[in-house]
């Protein structure tokens, strides 16, 4: 006998039997398929109708399918039928668990590895989870996509049809090998036997480029002031000329004087010049004296360089799969994919006042982190969220929020390279393992679908893997993941379970070895190809960077010598003076930025594994 027994939580034991208020189940139907990264089981019972108020009485209730004592499955009804006049109804429920959506969101976050200390040289089990995730490739905020945590594993989601607990499966190695063999077939060893569907296989080379922007950025201020000093006797224009903090040091150079300054103004020597000639008449062969001023002065130039920057990483993933017969004119164009701006937080989520699903006022705990004012803050005591953000409590002035770094990518902004840099080598590595994953997939192109009897097939899910036997099979034999699992239990008849596996059709080539000068990421073993960088300026010197030309042009004794010359010519000498100014001249190499600066990477793989769960190329 069949029952729906009904269940007072979804994780509630089997009551034992003798059970009441349940529903005898006529016939029913168990299924489960790999049709998108999440599997959800799904099972529909058939039951005499009893009537609409039983029926909305157990809708928000949990049920388990029960044969003959042993539980089967058990889930949430999903609806009300839609049809309620006849005698008969059937019933659907999905085998997950209250919150569904939040289990799974959680699941997902906890695999969601951020910007994190990653050596790229440790040991692989302990880089692993920040190779398997990379925020860089993701959205803003992609928890709303649990799938998304997966695209550098092999694996999809799954909930279990009997504990409603969210898994992950690999996409080739099931759990459990049901060794099904020709014995375990419905059919037996009759002539139809299974079925096998052939589908396009991956490219013995699957590329994808990634791109990879930013801005180098060196702003601040030298780390040395130059202090001097200058005698002359054009000292008021001097002055008054003298730059000032923020002027221009040159014409769209990148430079300008973080500080300018006059320190002192004092008295020199005198400086005697004879007048000579009629034009001074009485004064003639008499003399002037000068006092020049002696004037101390300190400077300090900032700069301010920014350059636009570009990466392309191209990534080549060479297959071990046998050649096959596939369409010769498809064109598999590689993938492209724009990576998150290297400079800005892009795992802190934004404080908020109210959670925008629930319209409920956030409370936010000690240690959560959150970006406000264009600022990262951690809290330092929990609180619910103020009217608008507040470091400190209005009232009782204690400390809501301390500030800290943001968990940028690139955490040096002078670099002029990433894609070399540990962070940057964490990006190759997940979009290996991305790639990975996508020729993983298509290697299963090979399915394999059969009927077993209930003994056998009523407990293969789609976390298993099956062997199947058959003389119509190429190589005799296949063994594949299950991704899709129907079990009938017909009213009067017999029961039995319909499975399809997929059959990777690896060459049988063992896994690839590290070799000298060789990297490997989750059993993927690389070269990576990385040339020389383009740097006109470099941003790390510029904070000791000497100026190309500081001198001062037409000091004291400039002047003065012009003076005298002029006296002994009968001319004025303070006005021949006046035509040499004394002038502090300043500069520096140009820093201005150039056109976007290119630079191309590459990462090959050696043939990757790929299991042979079916051999489609047999010797004859």
């Amino acid at each position: 006998m069949r029952y729906l027994v009904p269940l007072p939580t979804y994780d509630a034991a089997l009551p034992a039997p003798p059970w009441s208020n349940t529903w005898e189940v006529l016939s029913a139907t168990i299924s489960e398929a790999e049709d998108s990264d999440i599997i959800v089981p799904v099972f529909k019972a058939v039951i005499k109708n009893p009537g609409i108020s039983g029926i909305v009485t157990g809708s928000s209730r949990y049920y388990a399918l029960v044969d003959e004592g042993e539980e089967l499955c058990r889930g949430k009804m999903l609806s009300i039928p839609a049809s309620l006049g006849g005698a008969r109804v059937e019933m659907e429920f999905h085998c997950k668990p209250p919150s569904s959506d939040d289990v799974i969101q959680a699941a997902a976050d906890a695999l969601r590895t951020g910007e994190v200390d990653y050596d790229p040289d440790a040991p692989s089990a302990e880089r692993d989870a920040a190779e398997a995730y990379d925020p860089l490739f993701q959205a803003r905020d992609p928890s709303d996509d649990p799938a998304s945590a997966l695209v550098g594993r092999p694996e999809v989601w799954r909930w279990d049809r009997k504990t409603l607990a969210i898994t992950r499966t690999h996409l080739t190695d099931g759990a459990v090998l049901h060794d099904v063999g020709r014995n375990g077939l419905a059919d037996g060893s009759g002539s139809s036997g299974p079925t096998v569907k052939i589908g396009q296989p991956p490219k013995a080379l699957t590329q994808s480029r990634l791109t990879i922007s930013w801005t180098q950025e060196a702003k601040g201020r030298q780390t040395v002031s130059v202090s001097d000093t200058v005698t002359t006797f054009s000292w008021q224009d001097f002055t008054q000329a003298f730059p000032k903090p923020g002027d221009s040091i040159g014409s769209n150079t990148g430079w300008t004087f973080a500080l300018a300054s006059i320190d002192g103004v004092g008295d020199a020597a005198l400086s005697t010049f004879m007048l000579n000639g009629d034009q001074w008449g009485w004064a003639k062969n008499g003399f002037v004296r000068l006092r020049p001023k002696t004037i101390s002065y300190t400077w300090c130039a900032q700069y301010d360089y920014r350059q636009q920057r570009q990466e392309y990483v191209t990534l080549s993933l060479r297959a071990g799969v046998q050649d096959i017969l596939h369409d010769e004119e498809s064109k598999e164009m590689p993938e492209q994919l724009t990576l998150a701006a290297l400079n800005i937080d892009n795992i802190t989520k934004d404080w908020v006042y109210e959670d925008p699903d629930t319209l409920e006022r956030m409370h936010y705990n000690a240690g959560d982190e959150v970006l406000a004012s264009d600022k990262a803050w951690a809290c330092a005591k929990e609180h619910d969220a103020t009217e608008s953000f507040l470091v400190k409590d209005p009232v009782s002035g204690d400390v809501l929020w301390i500030r800290r770094d943001k968990r940028a990518p690139l955490k040096d902004s002078k670099s002029p390279r990433f894609a070399d840099l540990p962070r940057g080598i964490r990006v190759v590595r997940h979009g290996l393992r991305r790639l990975h994953r996508i020729v993983l997939k298509r290697s299963r192109c090979a399915e394999v679908s059969f009927d077993v009897e209930w003994s056998i097939g009523k407990s293969i899910t789609c976390a298993d893997s099956c062997r199947v036997e058959h003389s119509l099979l190429p190589g005799g034999e296949a063994t594949g993941k299950v991704i899709s699992v129907s079990a009938q239990i017909p009213e009067g008849g017999n029961r039995r379970v319909s499975i399809t596996i997929a059959c990777a059709v690896g060459d049988g080539s063992a896994a690839p070895v590290v070799g000298d000068g060789q990297e490997d990421t989750a059993g993927i073993v690389y070269t990576r190809s990385m040339p020389g960088v383009a740097e006109p300026v470099d941003a790390y010197a510029l904070a000791a960077k000497s100026a190309r030309v500081n001198s001062i042009t037409n000091d004291w004794t400039t002047q003065e010598a012009a003076g005298n010359s002029a006296a002994l010519a009968g001319e004025d000498p303070m006005v021949e003076i006046g035509k040499f100014p004394t002038q502090l001249r300043i500069s520096f190499d140009a820093i201005a930025e150039q056109d976007v600066i290119t630079r191309r990477l590459a990462a090959t793989t050696l043939p990757v594994f790929v299991p042979r769960g079916i051999n489609l190329t047999p010797e004859i």
